[in-house]
């Protein structure tokens, strides 16, 4: 019988970084074991030659305001800063959202000013650390226009929900989400993926293929990045953009 995925807290590099040893359905939060090798075969569909690729870790530069490249959302009471974290996937750094008022729920974004994209595959390592319930959440961020409109993966510890939306003049139109409840936790590292083609969105979630969605409503290229709300501290790390057209 082949191998599987053992409860969280003992789920082993080996199990959870090889999909082949473990069923793709239903869906199950996988947390981060340091391992982001082998994706599922359904990848390959998505295979472009010829591509580019900007990946951050982080830990070039010293701990203090974001490195040059990075436009932060104006007007929080949070802030985005480089920081030291010894249980980060790739040490010393991480980038982190340090929460301000615990009641400001008012969104925050860090946009990777240096990538422009119409397809791509983008890939974070994230810890949701701390934050006043009703508020815990960290996003990854594609197609970006400006403030108001892009594409967003949101997971949701309070909803324990990984949800796609459309965001459209600062409105969210839910496009699609993971299935049934995902377990997150505050203070554990997961690794998270979209891989994005036209009309096409493939998410995988610790090395999982979580859903497969199509959507329309912006097809233009756009820049990538992160978000969370401002009353949220969040780390991110091993930031990774393979531009594919």
């Amino acid at each position: 019988m082949s191998p599987t995925c053992r409860p969280l807290e003992a789920c082993t590099s080996e199990d959870c970084s090889n999909p082949s040893r473990i069923n793709l359905w239903p869906p199950l939060t996988i947390p981060y074991t340091g391992n982001l090798r082998a994706l599922p075969l359904a990848l390959a569909v998505f295979s472009i030659f010829g591509s580019s690729s900007d990946s951050v870790d982080f830990d070039r530069v010293h701990p203090g305001p974001p490195p040059p490249g990075w436009a932060i959302t104006p007007g929080e009471t949070g802030r985005w800063e480089i920081r030291s974290d010894s249980t980060a996937p790739s040490r010393p750094n991480v980038i982190a959202h340090v929460a301000g008022a615990p009641a400001d729920t008012v969104a925050s974004q860090a946009i990777f000013d240096k990538s422009v994209c119409y397809d791509g595959d983008l890939s974070v390592k994230f810890k949701i650390q701390d934050a006043a319930p009703g508020a815990r959440n960290a996003g990854i961020i594609w197609r970006y226009q400006d403030p108001g409109n892009f594409y967003l993966l949101r997971f949701s510890v309070d909803q324990s929900s990984i949800v796609l939306y459309r965001m459209v003049n600062g409105q969210p139109q839910m496009v699609a989400a993971g299935a049934g409840k995902h377990d997150l936790r505050l203070g554990q590292w997961y690794v998270a993926k979209v891989v994005f083609r036209g009309d096409k969105v493939r998410v995988l979630f610790g090395n999982r293929l979580l859903f497969n969605a199509s959507d329309t409503g912006i097809s233009k290229p756009g820049k990538v990045g992160l978000r969370t709300r401002a009353g949220v501290t969040v780390y991110f790390d091993d930031f990774r953009i393979d531009r594919k057209g």
